[in-house]
């Protein structure tokens, strides 16, 4: 894991858009209509989000050549670092590898001794059994279904709760 950079912004287009189709109906971002100045408004908006404590972003890079293979990020931080969101995705062609367990479970490390992070949620919907299934292997603790927690591109999703807590990574 690294945090992005602007000479990123290339192959990060390239891997969200060879990934569309899978990540598309879980990540708001991920639409039809991606293009790369999306890309580029976020990743050059990645250092201010960092400096102001709001969101911490990297790109999972494949440790044999380095090219990026996903990203994970840490966001929606609560008062005191209290509690944040933990999200994931990997590139089509590279999942089911065990990438993103490792990546949660490098990143969930991270918060807690960085940033003193005091729970970490991460928030599935009920459908996305891929995402379940890496959240579990991570070792998050399943809290329990939130109705209609989850609204991407208008459609309501109800989502499992799972959470980390420092002692457990």
């Amino acid at each position: 894991l690294r945090p992005y950079r602007n000479s990123d912004i290339k192959e990060q287009f390239k891997a969200i858009r060879a990934s569309l189709k899978e990540i598309g109906p879980w990540l708001p971002f991920a639409h039809p209509d991606y293009s790369i100045e999306e890309t580029q408004k976020w990743i050059k908006a990645s250092p201010a989000n960092w400096k102001a404590g709001t969101q911490y972003n990297f790109c999972i890079l494949d440790a044999k050549d380095g090219s990026i293979i996903g990203g994970c990020g840490i966001s929606d931080i609560g008062e005191g670092r209290s509690r944040c969101n933990l999200g994931y995705w990997v590139r089509s062609d590279r999942t089911g590898q065990g990438i993103a367990v490792a990546a949660t479970k490098l990143l969930a490390k991270w918060g807690f001794e960085v940033l003193e992070l005091k729970r970490i949620e991460i928030v599935v919907a009920v459908e996305n059994a891929r995402s379940l299934r890496v959240a579990e292997k991570a070792g998050a603790k399943r809290e329990g279904v939130l109705r209609n927690r989850l609204n991407i591109r208008n459609i309501v999703h109800d989502a499992v709760m799972h959470s980390l807590v420092p002692g457990e990574v």
